[in-house]
């Protein structure tokens, strides 16, 4: 079971203030204003913490990197990440009042571990995306709906494909949910995957006006084999004015 002995990294938190930019690990098309600088932490099961700093440019792009180790608590040697991830967004239509927002990206970062006889991570980085949302103010809240298309580039670039869908659900800007479907079609068969996809939900919990904390529960089906569901994370974020 992850150790979450972190903190420090609610006190960090509270200090500082951002925009969600995924469900629970599936992108939407937030995008961080310009000048702006995002820190991201995840604490995973095996001991593992991955973070990613990304920086908002001219309101229509976003870069970042990522690096991470698995074992990173308690004792033995700390398996580090092959290579660290990088990001990129870029913003191609803004949202309207009926249309939703548009993002184009790249990702190389995977969740979970590393396999380097499988050449993957144990849910794939997202590799090529592009995703849109559209967002309502509902019932005390926003409301948003997002979906999209990916090719991912672990295993040499075979069984890349998959499509997502999602939603979150804010309350007075203080706690939300979040729902979405992976269809993970390269993980349909083991040892990938049992051919479920991946179903996940998280709790938003928003400590200032623009930083927060989530508790994930990753692969409600159990499309992971031989592991125990859901896989329990806690997911970080904050964002600062850099310039």
């Amino acid at each position: 079971m992850t150790k979450i002995v972190l903190i420090p990294i609610f006190i960090i938190v509270m200090l500082f203030a951002g925009q969600p930019q995924q469900l629970v690990h599936c992108p939407t098309a937030g995008m961080a204003e310009h000048g702006k600088m995002l820190t991201q932490m995840l604490v995973f099961p095996g001991d593992g913490l991955r973070a990613k700093v990304s920086l908002g440019l001219f309101n229509i792009a976003q870069v970042g990197i990522s690096y991470g180790a698995m074992r990173l608590f308690g004792r033995g040697s700390v398996d580090v990440d092959p290579l660290p991830g990088f990001e990129l967004r870029l913003r191609i239509l803004s949202e309207g009042v009926k249309m939703p927002a548009i993002l184009i990206g790249l990702d190389t970062q995977g969740y979970g571990a590393y396999n380097d006889e499988l050449k993957r991570y144990d849910q794939k980085s997202r590799g090529g995306y592009i995703v849109a949302s559209k967002n309502w103010w509902w019932l005390s809240g926003n409301f948003g709906l997002h979906g999209g298309f990916n090719y991912s580039f672990e295993e040499n670039f075979a069984r890349g494909f998959s499509a997502f869908v999602g939603f979150d659900k804010d309350i007075k800007d203080a706690v939300g949910i979040r729902l979405e479907y992976d269809l993970a079609t390269g993980d349909n068969e083991p040892p990938r995957g049992n051919g479920y996809g991946y179903l996940s939900a998280a709790l938003s919990i928003h400590f200032a006006e623009n930083a927060w904390a989530d508790i994930n529960f990753f692969d409600l089906l159990g499309n992971m084999p031989d592991v125990p569901s859901p896989s329990r994370e806690l997911f970080v974020m904050f964002e600062t004015k850099v310039f």
